[in-house]
């Protein structure tokens, strides 16, 4: 029987570095959050919501039927504040979208950590599987071994009765035939029987 290593309890080997390996930002995604994430994580469903999504579509169906169907002086623009065609009104919209990233860049570093314990996990697994089949392989070499010696053993336990039962008969037909012929078949007085061991 070889004894085989139990790889169970020790963690695989990872790569430090390259594709699917958790990285600082990965294992950041996963801790606790702060103030900042949690209003990230709130602003990106908010964002995402279907209600929000169908005000949004409509009002830029709204604000391209405005375009196009109000004639020259509206298609101009003019007509519009300064403030909201600057330059400088595009920086809430832009906060906005990198508040959502931030949140998205939050859940794929968590998805690519979690789907990297997973990994981890599907190669103890493996690991322990392979394990089990060895032990399983062993384990039937030894029943078979203990099979093949069990028969063995009828084997000779019968050949054993059988010339037990042999001597038995000779012993028998001697002490019969040593009677006969009127011979002592005691032992002489000077010899003593061998001694028995408890």
């Amino acid at each position: 029987m070889t004894a085989t290593e139990d790889t169970t309890d020790r963690p695989a080997q990872r790569p430090t570095s390259g594709p699917g390996t958790t990285t600082q930002a990965m294992k950041d995604a996963v801790k606790r959050p702060t103030a900042f994430d949690r209003f990230a994580d709130w602003v990106s469903e908010a964002m995402g919501r279907p209600l929000n999504i169908a005000f949004w579509f409509v009002l830029v169906v709204a604000w391209t039927l405005v375009f196009a169907l109000g004639g020259h002086k509206l298609s101009s623009g003019t007509w519009l504040p300064a403030w909201f065609t600057s330059q400088g009104y595009n920086f809430p919209l832009n906060l906005i979208t990198t508040v959502v990233a931030t949140a998205a860049n939050r859940a794929q570093n968590a998805l690519t950590a979690l789907l990297d314990k997973i990994d981890m996990q599907e190669a103890q697994i493996e690991a322990t599987e392979a394990n089990i089949v060895t032990l399983i392989k062993e384990n039937t070499d030894l029943t078979s071994e203990i099979h093949t010696l069990t028969t063995e053993i009828r084997t000779l336990t019968m050949q054993v009765l059988t010339n037990a039962t042999l001597i038995a008969e000779t012993h028998q037909q001697v002490s019969a035939l040593t009677a006969h012929a009127g011979l002592d078949a005691s032992p002489p007085p000077d010899t003593s029987p061998p001694a028995t061991t408890p």
